[in-house]
């Protein structure tokens, strides 16, 4: 008789990727692009919560080699934070001298993943097209047909608006408000993702924060 093996409590679903984690295992289980990788605890040097966002830093055997890192993007806020602290606790106590190894070389590819969930936001505009498709239907049926020829070029342009407007719209509000009501401080790039660049920065308490910011340069003016 075969068992199935229980899976991680602790799941850390984001955009792309997602991580699994609980008490009973040794190693994280990762998702992404199709694959399903283990990460052993012993080849992760560090975790760090972003915000939204969670890395795995993995052990390099050479000071001056960049160590790879695997990011959750989009997450759960409340979820980051408490999957970072779950694996945090578990990780092993490194010596400050000795033998190093690679993590990338410890991590292994398994084949029992389950199929990959679509987003929230595959969801979203999957069911506005069939509803922009039902209205579309309705009114090539009720009224002239020339109707529903120009009716969806109309949804396209107001849907293009709409989203054109909210980016906009929350960029400019944070661009005014936070410069004159919150606190601006400098940050520093720390290191790089697949994705985008990571910043550094400190709180007025001493904490260390990060940010995520694809185009900035060596330093970034935060508020």
């Amino acid at each position: 008789m075969t068992t199935t093996p229980a899976l991680p409590s602790l799941v850390l679903r984001g955009s792309s990727a997602t991580a699994r984690f609980g008490g009973g295992f040794d190693y994280v289980q990762w998702e992404q692009d199709g694959r399903v990788e283990r990460i052993p605890l012993e080849a992760i040097e560090a975790v760090r919560s972003l915000d939204r966002s969670f890395e795995v830093v993995l052990t390099t055997a050479a000071a001056d080699r960049r160590a790879a890192v695997y990011a959750v993007h989009d997450a759960s806020a409340a979820a980051v934070v408490t999957f970072c602290a779950a694996l945090q606790a578990r990780l092993p106590e490194r010596a400050a001298e000795g033998s190093r190894v690679d993590g990338e070389d410890l991590i292994t590819e398994v084949s029992e993943g389950r199929p990959r969930r679509a987003s929230k936001r595959v969801l979203f505009v999957v069911a506005a097209i069939a509803l922009f498709a039902v209205i579309d239907v309705a009114v090539a049926v009720l009224r002239e047909p020339t109707w529903a020829i120009a009716l969806p070029f109309f949804q396209l342009f107001a849907c293009a608006g709409a989203f054109m407007a909210l980016t906009l719209g929350r960029g400019l509000y944070d661009a005014l408000r936070l410069p004159k009501h919150g606190i601006t401080v400098m940050a520093e790039l720390d290191h790089y993702t697949n994705r985008t660049k990571v910043y550094r920065y400190m709180d007025q308490d001493g904490g260390l924060h990060f940010y995520r910011e694809p185009t900035g340069g060596r330093q970034l003016e935060l508020s």
